[in-house]
């Protein structure tokens, strides 16, 4: 045997011979344990039940307990209270009470300067305040986390500061007669908390505000108009005041649709547009003003207004009529809900709505004219009877009821001309498709069930 071979055996019959020896040390380290000053790959053993270190599940329970859930307990075991803390950037942390104290006596000294009537230094004072507390433009997408505070500055109305000082500004400008400022802070308080608890009072200001610029438009006799001048001070818009009036009666009606003012609103803009001769949009709004509000009690005069203004918006015969099928619409329904009111009587309570239905007649029947007319001056005899025998059966009572008895009268003497046919009935080998039984519009094709005619 070589002696390579030979060295080879002895190398393997040693490493047998120490995995042997390993093994019993394993089995005996086992059965008694190592001792307490030992070390070696066990003495890590004893590290596992002590409190968790970086990375460990007692970490993982921190730092979800910081984000998720109940902040981590302090040393003491006691936990902060939820409404001291702000969720920043680096976990939960505890509000800063001086800055809110500081807050609340900024706000309370701006109060007590509009308390004392000095309304330039409490104006400047709420309006450092709703500055401050405006809702940040912050893009989420690109900013970074560290640049937000806290949950506060995405959600204003946490902070009752921005609120009341919005509310106290538009109530100081009103109060000065800045009416276009006043109107653009309130607007933005309603804009920035839509559930603010000063909603009524600052939709009754926009309401005045609507109203005086109304009155600049047609002075009342107990309300002078304001001067020109008050245009450069704020009081009025530079240009349009009723047309920004309207806006501002929009914006009433959108931001308290179900409140106390919101049918007056509405009522507000028809009267406008009626006096300004727009009688198309008067109706409109005093059809919304019925449709919307059904239980205001402007739901009479807005029917009666509405009957006058598409009376008023029908310009004539050779115009669109349909606004007088929607009037007579209109005067049957005020009847069905106000039947005390309907019959024509001389006193105030009387609506004197036949009158009305009388005019619509009318209007009608002259339209029925006109068609006689135009048929008559074509040389179409028929078409002229049939207009002008329209007007005596349907409105006897009316005016033009006389007139189209004379047309007939003179109608009755003038020759009559057959129509000529058409040229698909003369040609040769043409026929007549109505006399097949195939019904109008269907020329080409048989009736129902694959036979001839309907």
């Amino acid at each position: 045997m070589s002696e390579p071979l030979s060295r080879i055996r002895i190398f393997r019959a040693e490493a047998v011979a120490a995995a042997m020896l390993a093994m019993i040390l394993l089995t005996a380290g086992c059965q008694a344990g190592p001792p307490p000053s030992a070390g070696g790959s066990f003495a890590v053993l004893p590290m596992m039940s002590r409190k968790g270190t970086a990375g460990g599940p007692e970490e993982s329970r921190s730092l979800l307990s910081r984000w998720v859930g109940t902040p981590s307990p302090k040393e003491d075991g006691d936990l902060h209270p939820a409404s001291g803390l702000i969720l920043g950037p680096d976990g939960w942390a505890e509000k800063d009470e001086s800055m809110q104290d500081r807050r609340a006596a900024e706000f309370e000294a701006a109060e007590q300067l509009y308390l004392q009537g000095d309304f330039d230094a409490a104006e400047r004072a709420f309006a450092r305040i709703a500055r401050r507390e405006r809702r940040p433009k912050i893009n989420l997408l690109s900013d970074p986390v560290g640049s937000v505070p806290s949950l506060e500055q995405y959600d204003p109305s946490r902070s009752p500061w921005g609120m009341k000082a919005l509310y106290y500004l538009g109530e100081i400008r009103f109060r000065q007669g800045n009416y276009v400022k006043a109107h653009d802070t309130f607007e933005e308080l309603l804009k920035q908390y839509p559930g603010t608890p000063h909603l009524d009072e600052a939709v009754a200001r926009e309401f005045e505000i609507a109203q005086i610029w109304l009155n600049q438009v047609r002075p009342s006799e107990d309300r002078p108009p304001l001067p020109w001048h008050s245009r450069f001070k704020g009081s009025l818009p530079l240009i349009d005041s009723g047309g920004h009036a309207v806006a501002v009666l929009e914006h009433v009606r959108q931001n308290d649709p179900t409140g106390p003012l919101a049918d007056d609103a509405v009522k507000l803009i028809a009267d406008h547009y009626a006096a300004s001769g727009d009688f198309e949009n008067a109706a409109f709004y005093y059809d919304q003003l019925v449709n919307d509000h059904p239980k205001s009690p402007l739901l009479h005069d807005a029917l009666l207004a509405s009957v006058d203004s598409k009376l008023n918006a029908y310009i004539g015969p050779e115009y669109d009529f349909s606004g007088l099928a929607e009037a007579r619409e209109t005067v049957r329904r005020t009847m069905q809900l106000f039947p005390e009111r309907r019959a024509s009587t001389t006193d105030e309570k009387g609506d004197d709505l036949y009158r009305k239905l009388d005019l619509i007649a009318d209007q009608e029947a002259e339209r029925a004219y006109s068609y006689g007319e135009y048929f008559r001056s074509a040389g179409y005899v028929i078409s002229a009877e049939y207009y002008f025998g329209m007007i005596t059966q349907k409105w006897p009572r009316s005016p033009w009821a006389e007139k189209a008895k004379q047309q007939l009268a003179e109608l009755a003497t003038m020759p009559r001309k057959e129509s000529a046919p058409l040229k698909t009935m003369t040609q040769p080998g043409a026929s007549d498709p109505f006399s097949q039984g195939i019904s109008s519009g269907n020329l080409g094709s048989l009736g129902p069930g694959g036979s001839v005619g309907p």
